[in-house]
């Protein structure tokens, strides 16, 4: 099918793409040998809730009718186990894949729900597979005292659509959070500790979501290891995603009929939020003139007894709420290998160049932006959709441009806005995960480096401050990062500074130090890998240098930028959760403490992390998501009932976050909806405030704006906040 500026991809182009592809990051190749078929008929017999069965093909992918094994689990405890006692010599080391072959077509039955019109409705929703990886020698788990896997993983699947879930062995070794990404497959999450093939006793697998009527049933037609990637699956007959990027496996209300009515709704938002301004009580930066400090030109903080404010640069309390990624480009995806679940796909050298991009070695495409150049035109749609957002994000009352903005956007809006500080300083090795070889002299020099990008942001009075990074990724769960380093013999800089430290610590006593590391001498550490750690005595000294390596990681960081930059605010390092006592030292130094807080009922906990550090809280990332519009899952933490539902649970979140005097800030994540097929690595969740044709969510956009024009007064302890509940159902999240 050919449009206007677009080129449909035949089957054989996709499978030609599908062949040479690889993930972002990847360099795998797609001949693959099987190494070992698990017998599923085996496996059905392991449980009351799996059966072999004969099934029709009802889903996209999959045709005619086969055999496969359906397992519908009545709790998310109940477990399909691969190996172990169930199969002994699995040839696991003799593989680098584990891929399994499912369907499903799952909805929320109806009644799930306590809100009378999504009872009503059966909603397709995805699910999630858990894989969990158990060692010959199970270790004990540290808080339930039971058997406990070393490694687990979990990777989306969408509902009506055939997909190979793959698990690539070589993350086992514990340097990642995420699976790659694999065609039609969705995000993953990786937590536990390096473990090689030869070592894996069982795997179990389980199914999320269970539980209020969202429960998970799959149709399982293979489960295989392989050496090498598998070959892609044949392509599909009809595509999933039409041509303005909307999943074509249900019909919700509001859904876009086509580029007509689009294009008629666009630009009727522009003349109202061409007139927009922010309330008169309030300042022209979004401060709150009831309430007035000592200016300084740019943004700061200050306690003034009762709680902690911003204060703008005109001297006026300020309270900061932002939409992450305002940006024209939100619903947006790699199409590579995956074209033949389009209608059609943007041609890079049309009308619609913009729309098309190549991130992470693949193409990229933005429905969002292909709908705007629909619109607007393609040499108008940029600004036109500027001057639009500005104005309603005004008329929302929303004060923040925040992370991951338009930056083209940052500069013609006048709205205070954070910033994204690029590339954390790094070196030539790594750690564990992403954390750096700090005592490396090269490390300092970084630090100087990554701080020179201040230097044309530092006379900006709309920027309130900036974000180091976001979500470190070693400080995901909470590892020993002293002896996550240990776990090769790999040499480096920090290994021959704690090889030095334990010395010290113990009075060059070789006696006691071979007792306790079982180690012949301290220079040893440098080269000797260790995986666990040998005592009680050793694992504490370690867990007291992960401390020392978190200040050097953070303080010549501080310095640099405070040098470059000393007007405005250093907000932290978005931390994805607080898991562990590593995480409050570096909060020392920072002006304000940033953490992402996903949750369903207002902002995880904050008092402690004021108390401990001295210092305001901002919630870099929130967000709540439905399943009753064009998308399957929910996004992280808040599954709402409705689209009602996502309205209540922003004004109850930001309304009691804002009560609490430590907080500062609250931004939420997202601007746009995500695509259908799902984002670089496969999120595809309902969190926007509009949709991929640009259509605002009402019910959630009224309430936020209900709550921000009385936010300060609930600060100021004038006013109780919002206090219903989120109408909430099982996350939907991978």
């Amino acid at each position: 099918m050919l449009l206007s500026g677009v080129a449909a991809c035949s089957p054989s182009q996709n499978a030609a793409q599908q062949q040479s592809s690889s993930p972002a990051g990847g360099n795998e190749t797609r001949a693959a040998r099987t190494v070992h078929t698990f017998d599923l008929r085996r496996l059905a017999r392991q449980r009351a809730s799996a059966e072999w069965k004969r099934v029709r093909a009802t889903v996209a992918g999959a045709t005619g009718a086969d055999s496969a094994l359906v397992f519908a689990p009545p709790a998310d405890s109940t477990v399909l186990t691969l190996g172990g006692a169930e199969e002994r010599d699995v040839p696991w080391s003799e593989a680098t894949h584990l891929v399994l072959d499912v369907a499903h077509e799952n909805a929320r039955r109806p009644g799930g729900s306590s809100s009378s019109a999504a009872r009503s409705e059966r909603l397709p929703h995805s699910s999630i597979v858990h894989l969990d990886f158990f060692q010959k020698r199970p270790r004990r788990s540290e808080h339930a005292g039971a058997d406990a896997p070393r490694f687990e993983t979990k990777i989306g699947a969408m509902p009506k659509l055939r997909t190979q879930v793959i698990f690539p062995f070589e993350r086992l070794d514990g340097q990642h959070v995420f699976p790659p990404r694999y065609p039609r497959q969705m995000k993953g999450l990786i937590i536990g500790r390096r473990m090689n093939t030869d070592e894996i006793e069982k795997v179990e697998m389980s199914l999320a979501p269970q539980g209020r009527g969202y429960d998970s049933k799959v149709r399982i037609r293979s489960i295989r290891l392989t050496e090498g990637l598998p070959a892609p699956l044949p392509d599909l007959e009809d595509p999933i995603v039409d041509s303005l990027g909307q999943w074509t496996a249900k019909d919700w209300p509001g859904k876009t009929e086509g580029t007509r009515e689009m294009k008629r709704r666009l630009r009727a938002l522009e003349d109202p939020a061409a007139g927009s301004s922010f309330p008169e009580n309030w300042s022209r930066f979004g401060g709150w003139k009831e309430k007035r400090f000592e200016a300084t030109g740019f943004f700061r903080t200050h306690h003034d007894g009762q709680r902690w404010w911003l204060v703008d640069p005109e001297g006026y309390a300020f309270l900061s709420v932002g939409v992450d990624g305002v940006r024209p480009g939100g619903a947006e995806g790699p199409v590579e290998g995956m074209t033949d679940l389009f209608e059609w796909v943007p041609d890079g050298d049309s009308t619609f160049a913009d729309a098309v991009e190549r991130k992470r070695g693949k193409k990229s495409v933005s429905y969002s932006t292909a709908n705007l150049i629909r619109a607007f035109g393609p040499d108008d749609w940029r600004a036109r959709w500027e001057k639009m957002s500005a104005g309603l994000l005004k008329k929302w009352r929303f004060n923040t441009l925040a992370n991951w903005s338009s930056g083209s956007l940052i500069r013609s809006a006048k709205l205070p806005y954070v910033l994204d500080m690029d590339g954390f300083p790094r070196t030539e090795k790594t750690l564990y995960r992403d954390f750096p070889d700090v005592f490396d002299p090269a490390y300092e020099r970084a630090a100087q480096d990554y701080a020179q990008q201040l230097e044309s942001y530092k006379d900006d009075p709309y920027l309130i401050g900036y974000f180091l990074r976001n979500e470190p990724k070693w400080a995901w769960g909470a590892p020993n990062i002293a002896l996550e380093m240990l776990a090769t013999p790999e040499p480096s800089h920090t290994r021959r500074r704690l090889a030095d430290w334990l010395e010290k610590q113990y009075d060059g006593d070789r006696t006691r130090f071979e007792r306790e590391w079982d180690l012949a001498a301290f220079a040893a550490v440098e080269t000797t890998a260790v995986r666990e750690a040998p005592s009680p005595a050793a694992d504490s000294l370690l867990w007291t240098f992960s401390g020392k390596m978190v200040d050097e990681y953070i303080q010549p960081v501080c310095e640099a930028v405070e040098e470059v930059d000393p007007n405005h605010l250093n907000l932290g390092m978005r931390y994805a959760r607080i898991s562990s006592d590593l995480l409050y030292r570096a909060g020392q130094c920072f002006d304000v403490f940033s953490i992402n807080g996903y949750s369903s009922l207002g902002p995880p906990p904050t008092g402690e992390i004021a108390e401990r550090t001295g210092r305001p809280v901002l919630i870099g990332e929130f967000h709540f998501g439905a399943l009753d519009r064009g998308l399957p899952a929910t996004g992280i933490a808040g599954g709402a009932a409705s689209q009602q539902a996502r309205g209540a649970g922003y004004r109850y979140y930001v309304e009691q976050g804002f009560a609490r005097p430590e907080l500062v800030g609250i931004h939420y994540y997202l601007w746009s909806d995500q695509l259908v097929t799902g984002r670089f690595d496969g999120e595809n969740y309902n969190i926007g405030l509009v949709d991929v044709a640009h259509r605002p969510y009402r019910a959630l956009i009224d309430a936020a704006q209900r709550t921000h024009e009385h936010m300060y007064r609930v600060g100021a302890g004038r006013r109780a906040p919002f206090d219903d509940t989120l109408d909430a159902i099982p996350a939907v999240d991978y």
